[in-house]
């Protein structure tokens, strides 16, 4: 958090996030190729709705079982570890799918495959972001998220889907294999932060049994977030962003389809111009988040992004529907970065996992539920009422939950250890840039 007016300068994120950079691009071209591939894969043997919506579904699952106990095992123990294990997991089991390929599958292979790639994700989405205060500045969280996000969304979004298609074509066991590489490759690019310094972990009491312990981390983490007002308030946000995002995107190819008039092509480069815009904002969200207080900039962000889905259901031309999409995107980010980045830099070393994984199941857990209400919307209505019901839902939601909250909840119920005053920011920064100047930055 910085305040109006501060200097804009280059931060320096140092050695140690190019190698959790490096490992995240590997892992995001990963992901990328496998939730491309998978469905591709389901569809040519069984081409069912019910079928290929299953395995979506199974791979999801994880987050709704395992995301608490996710928080807990990342505030337990060493989270570049919990990385590690988690790609090398994916690697093993995207190559055994190959074996398994090889010898005729079946789809009982294909779903167990998704939902072991889902618990793997769940534990190193959880443990990750966790991690990045570890080795980052507090003061450098918002540029160091924006750079994480960027090639998250260009591979996952823009550059996975068509390569999985064309690996595909060539054969299914070239298409796995290249998936598990990549997840090799990821873990094999966690071991330049050896050297990290671990956070403070909790360690179950003496005596305590492993269920007992279990829910008493999870009633310490959940406890933690219900208590400070900033953390609640602005997950009932993502709670609400969560089922707002999913009622829209659920519906957006039939608005492309009824509305614009586009075929297949002119719906994929209407996603590409979205990502294209999540990109550019994980470039300006870092800037503004050095010269705006974090809540007026997650507020307007939200309302502005509300707009943006309102503009996209009354657009009545590809033009102001792409530029619509494209500021969606842009403020979408304008959102994640700085509040990513205020949980971080809130919750205390050893519950940065439970509040990470807190933070996923409010942002995803409502996602199934608003493609439902998205789907009854339209059926029952229209699927431009959706649009615009939604973004007016965003709009007055994000009032109602950010607006009561005063800029100063942030530091006076911040842990005393993660408080960096301005004056003191601007200082550290300087010495940190003179000290690493040469080691260059990322």
């Amino acid at each position: 958090m910085t305040e109006t007016g501060a200097p804009a300068r280059k931060p320096v994120l140092g050695s140690r996030f190019r190698w959790l950079w490096s490992s995240s691009v590997a892992s995001n071209a990963g992901d990328g190729v496998t939730r491309t591939l998978l469905p591709l894969l389901v569809v040519a043997s069984h081409p069912q709705p019910m079928v290929v919506a299953g395995l979506t579904a199974v791979n999801m699952l994880p987050w709704l079982l395992f995301a608490l106990p996710a928080g807990v095992l990342a505030d337990r123990h060493d989270r570049r570890r919990i990385l590690l294990v988690s790609n090398v997991t994916r690697a093993a089991a995207l190559l055994a799918a190959v074996a398994a390929f090889a010898a005729g599958t079946s789809l009982a292979v294909l779903y167990v495959l998704s939902f072991v790639l889902g618990i793997a994700e769940t534990l190193a989405e959880t443990a990750a972001p966790a991690m990045l205060p570890d080795i980052v500045e507090p003061e450098h969280l918002e540029h160091a998220n924006g750079r994480l996000f960027a090639p998250q969304i260009i591979l996952n979004e823009m550059a996975g889907p068509p390569l999985a298609g064309l690996l595909v074509g060539v054969g299914a066991t070239l298409a796995l294999a290249t998936g598990g590489a990549l997840y090799g490759l990821a873990a094999v690019l966690l071991l330049g932060l050896a050297g990290v310094k671990a956070a403070p972990r909790t360690a179950p009491p003496p005596g305590t049994s492993a269920a007992r312990s279990l829910w008493q981390d999870l009633r310490t983490g959940v406890a933690f977030v219900l208590t400070r007002a900033a953390l609640t308030r602005t997950l009932a946000a993502s709670a609400l962003y969560g089922l707002v995002y999913s009622a829209t995107f659920s519906m957006l190819v039939l608005l492309a389809h009824r509305t614009l008039h586009l075929h297949a092509t002119g719906y994929g480069l209407l996603l590409t111009v979205g990502s294209v815009g999540s990109i550019a904002g994980t470039w300006l969200a870092p800037r503004l988040a050095r010269r705006l207080p974090t809540l007026v900039l997650a507020q307007w962000s939200l309302i502005l992004s509300g707009a943006a889905y309102v503009g996209l259901g009354l657009a009545g031309n590809t033009v102001l529907a792409g530029a619509a999409i494209f500021c969606n995107g842009l403020f979408m980010m304008s959102w994640n970065i700085p509040v990513l980045s205020l949980r971080q830099r809130f919750a205390p070393p050893e519950l940065q996992g439970r509040v990470m994984s807190v933070s996923r199941l409010c942002s995803w857990g409502t996602m199934p539920i608003g493609a439902a209400l998205g789907g009854l919307l339209a059926r029952t209505t229209s699927v431009t009422t959706v649009f615009v019901s939604s973004g007016a839902v965003l709009i007055l939601g994000s009032v109602a939950l950010l607006a009561p909250l005063r800029q100063d909840m942030l530091t006076g119920e911040q842990p005393e250890s993660s408080r960096v005053p301005h004056q003191h920011q601007q200082q550290q920064h300087t010495d940190t840039e003179r000290g690493e100047h040469d080691r260059g930055s990322v």
